[in-house]
């Protein structure tokens, strides 16, 4: 139900005032981090649209009960993550890559929603795939910069 939301934001934003041509750049990204086997703050999410409006987010564990804070990209931050996005998409996403949280690694989870659909794929942080591995890189460097 909430990916469903986030498709509907995704194209009522990429419609806007273009005179309902959707805006193919347009994106939400959902970027999850788990550290694996770690103490303290174990998991953490940065929730980042293509307008530069950002929220960080970060508990223990997920499912806990987490602290958010808002936040917004610097453009070269926003310039960089259009271009990793428009790269991600180049080529079809498995729904995992290598073996997450097989081995107390840690995990990412990235959900991509735009005006051509929703992609999603847990990977193994030992094992980034080529055309993610730029976008995955800029959002965990974001995401470390919302956590300072």
């Amino acid at each position: 139900m909430r990916i469903q939301a986030v498709v509907l934001a995704v194209l009522l934003m990429a419609c806007g005032d273009s005179g309902g041509e959707p805006d193919e750049n347009a994106f939400l990204a959902l970027f999850e981090v788990s550290y694996g086997n770690c103490a303290g703050v174990c998991y953490a999410r940065l929730d980042v649209a293509s307008d530069g409006a950002a929220q960080v987010s970060y508990a223990e564990r997920k499912g806990r009960l987490e602290t958010k804070r808002p936040f917004l990209l610097w453009q070269s931050e926003l310039d960089g993550l259009l271009e990793d996005v428009a790269l991600s998409r180049t080529e079809a996403w498995e729904s995992q890559y290598g073996c997450p949280e097989c081995v107390d690694q840690g995990q990412y989870f990235l959900k991509l929603a735009g005006t051509d659909g929703v992609r999603q794929a847990t990977v193994d942080p030992n094992v980034i795939p080529e055309h993610l591995a730029p976008l995955i890189g800029r959002l965990d460097e974001v995401l470390v910069r919302g956590l300072r």
